[in-house]
């Protein structure tokens, strides 16, 4: 079942706050950071992937292979996602600067993959939608990426507009029309004081809505999911993917088919 969870801003790394052990997700995990004071992380993925998304302020990723990366962001709603996928097997350090937050997901791994840099400047901008439910999407990893699991990406929302609509899912392998892949999103908003939307989580078996706040943190294994927000405030949410299979495919609701 669907979940929601406000991750708090508190000092220092939040590993795992939603994984396979706690929730209905098969593969993905969610990981946060945030803090005022430079601090050092030293990990391990073991036989798992990481993706690594700075939010704002500044962090440098050193793998043992030799592969970094200096990120440097101001917020979501300004700036491009600066990111860096590890590989499994990895050791890695990472140099968070002061007033930093960043977020990761992880999944487990089969498969020879390499640790990568994903430059801002490599990220592309893409429109969707029309009418009310347009947006803004950023590719981070996109099925193509050279990774085991992870697909994962930025939307954020035109002012007071709806995404993830018309309504669609993939929660079941069965391609090409639709493919097996659960997810999750993390979401802010601007202004973040007052600004909140809503989604809703539904199929034959589950009809599920949730506010959600700046913050807010929600799994969906399974099921349509469109988002809105209120209108003169602005969304941003991280999205994350992971299925067996690499290949991605959407199935829109039969319903909401002439809004394509």
């Amino acid at each position: 079942m669907a979940l929601r969870l406000n991750v708090l801003k508190k000092d220092g790394f939040q590993k795992k706050l939603i994984s396979p052990e706690n929730s209905d997700l098969k593969y993905l995990s969610f990981s946060y950071y945030f803090g005022l004071n430079k601090r050092t992380i030293e990990e391990y993925t073991a036989n798992q992937e990481w993706l690594w998304v700075l939010l704002s302020g500044k962090m440098e990723i050193r793998t043992n292979s030799g592969i970094s990366g200096m990120m440097q962001r101001k917020n979501v709603f300004e700036e491009k996602p600066a990111s860096f996928y590890i590989s499994p097997k990895s050791y890695y350090t990472i140099e968070m600067g002061e007033e930093t937050e960043a977020i990761a997901v992880s999944a487990p791994a089969q498969g020879d993959f390499t640790s990568f840099f994903i430059r801002p400047d490599s990220i592309k901008k893409a429109r969707a939608g029309k009418l009310n439910y347009q947006r803004s999407i950023f590719d981070i990893m996109t099925q193509e990426f050279p990774a085991s699991k992870i697909i994962a990406g930025e939307t954020i929302h035109d002012v007071g507009h709806w995404s993830c609509f018309p309504p669609h899912k993939h929660d079941c392998d069965n391609m090409p029309e639709e493919s097996k892949h659960e997810e999750l999103y993390f979401f802010k908003f601007e202004p973040e004081k007052t600004g909140f939307g809503m989604i809703r989580i539904y199929d034959e078996t589950q009809d599920i809505a949730f506010p959600i706040l700046t913050n807010d943190l929600i799994t969906i294994p399974r099921g349509y999911h469109p988002v809105g927000v209120i209108p003169e405030h602005k969304l941003y949410y991280f999205w994350a993917l992971a299925g067996e299979k690499r290949q991605f495919q959407r199935h829109t609701h039969p319903d909401y088919l002439k809004y394509e």
